[in-house]
């Protein structure tokens, strides 16, 4: 409800240039009016909610999964990665796509591929039908999560609702980081795990009906499509992701690992060579000369990184360290999650007016390196006082640093181009929390857990400084160039 309220106060600006925006459906061509931005805005946040609370919840089913089903824990794990496979491979292709063909069609097509496969996961009746129809349902998510902020532009052309509906859209997804533990554990306590999946069914349905009346299509560029790029870059998406995650379970330097990651560095080389050499490249190389774009983008591969590097480190420190059962591990990491929710929601758009998102972005990051540091100090006997100061700190940063990225990317991006600058923000983003998984994994994987926990936040604190010189770089070229400062409604 608070969603399609902030829609609808979203739905006020007017703009003539809006008419390149689309038609609605069965309204005409013209500027959408104000109830249809609010509920198309609505409908967009919704579907955006879906996937990652779909993810979000799948963590606390794990357990149960393997247990129901009689599989091992790396098979269980595989409902987990053969998700993100898929996701991670086209996300790119994706926001490409949907500039060519229409972002309000790759939305629906998305929401329809993801609730279907929803079903099928929930009716699985083993582990290998259920990984498979996890797959399906990252081909979906892949589909629509570009278009979800890729629509924002199109359906807000004045810049202040446009920032106040990017701002709104991180808080979404915020919300369903911090919801997804605590709804998956009340309905697999009271439905069991199959409920996880049929919950997408009736989000599912709403937003694409909300989606089907109320968004508007964007222009279509009729260009020719980018084939030989697209499969590189599937490609090279697709085995650098299995290579981390391989990595991360049999070792990196197992052979499997080691030719998987040499084949997605040979499948980005050649990526590289079609978009450089190609007549209708689906990444055009000057998109990435575009210095703050490139800054973006760089920083959502870091943030993703740190929060869920920071994520992924304090559930292991809960439980190996204090002892904390699963259950309650989740509850003395709610700090983090909810935190993650006040940055966007309250404190963003205030700071930003004032001090332009180049400095919220370096006070972001900044902010998570200073959370990092207490996390370190948070050794197996200090008081969870200590513990709780650095997960709220890195919590609320985390979340003021991704608002200030995505307002700087989507202002810096045409309005032509929004579903590519979506999909390679979403990728890196995506890359940044595997890797962080991945890597902080195999260090921790060990006995000697309490040995390399300094050397993981290390790990997490070079990711923040490497946040803060980007940061500095987004203030020095940005000064002059219309994005640094937002402007009040």
């Amino acid at each position: 409800m608070k969603l399609r309220q902030a829609g609808r106060r979203l739905g006020g600006g007017r703009d003539p240039s809006a008419a390149a925006g689309g038609a609605l459906p069965g309204k005409g061509t013209g500027v959408p009016s104000p109830a249809h931005r609010g509920l198309g805005f609505f409908a967009v946040c919704l579907a955006y909610c879906a996937i990652i609370l779909d993810g979000s919840v799948l963590n606390v089913a794990i357990p149960t999964i393997r247990d129901r089903l009689g599989s091992s824990m790396a098979e269980a794990q595989w409902v987990l990665n053969g998700y993100t496979l898929p996701l991670a491979a086209l996300l790119l292709t994706a926001g490409a796509l949907g500039d060519r063909i229409g972002l309000r069609r790759m939305l629906l097509g998305g929401i329809a591929i993801f609730t279907a496969a929803s079903a099928a996961c929930a009716v699985a009746p083993g582990v290998g039908w259920l990984i498979g129809a996890r797959a399906v349902q990252g081909v979906g998510a892949a589909a629509l999560l570009p278009a979800t902020l890729a629509l924002v532009p199109h359906l807000f052309t004045e810049r202040a609702d446009r920032e106040r509906a990017t701002v709104t859209w991180v808080a979404a997804g915020s919300i369903a980081v911090a919801a997804g533990p605590l709804i998956g554990g009340l309905l697999i306590d009271a439905f069991g795990w199959r409920s996880i999946f049929l919950i997408n069914l009736p989000v599912g349905l709403v937003s694409a009906w909300l989606a089907r009346a109320h968004v508007p299509e964007t222009p279509r560029h009729r260009v020719p499509l980018d084939h030989a790029g697209q499969a590189a870059a599937a490609a090279s998406l697709g085995l650098l992701t299995a290579g981390l995650i391989t990595g991360g379970a049999a070792g990196w330097a197992a052979p499997a690992t080691l030719g998987l990651l040499a084949g997605g560095i040979a499948a980005g080389f050649c990526f590289w060579l079609a978009e450089r050499h190609g007549r209708h490249p689906m990444l055009p190389l000057s998109f990435l000369r575009h210095r703050v774009r490139t800054v973006a983008v760089a920083c959502a591969g870091l943030m993703g990184f740190v929060f869920y590097g920071t994520l992924f480190v304090m559930s292991l420190y809960f439980q190996q360290l204090r002892g904390l059962s699963p259950g309650a591990a989740g509850i003395a990491l709610l700090p983090l999650t909810i935190s993650s929710t006040v940055g966007p929601l309250v404190l963003y758009r205030p700071l930003s007016r004032r001090y332009g998102h180049p400095a919220m972005l370096l006070a972001g990051f900044a902010c998570c390196g200073a959370g990092t540091a207490v996390l370190a100090a948070a050794g197996p006997g200090a008081p969870y006082p200590v513990a709780l100061a650095g997960l709220l700190l890195t919590g609320g940063a985390s979340t003021i640093a991704f608002s200030a990225l995505t307002s700087l990317l989507m202002a810096a991006t045409p309005a032509d181009q929004a579903g590519l600058g979506s999909g390679l923000q979403n990728t890196t983003r995506q890359a940044g929390a595997l890797i962080a998984v991945s890597v902080l994994g195999s260090l921790l994987n060990t006995h000697l857990f309490a040995a390399r926990l300094p050397a993981a936040f290390l790990i997490l604190g070079i990711a923040d400084t490497g946040g803060i010189v980007l940061a500095l770089a987004a203030m020095r070229v940005s000064g002059g160039s219309g994005v640094s400062r937002s402007r009040s409604g």
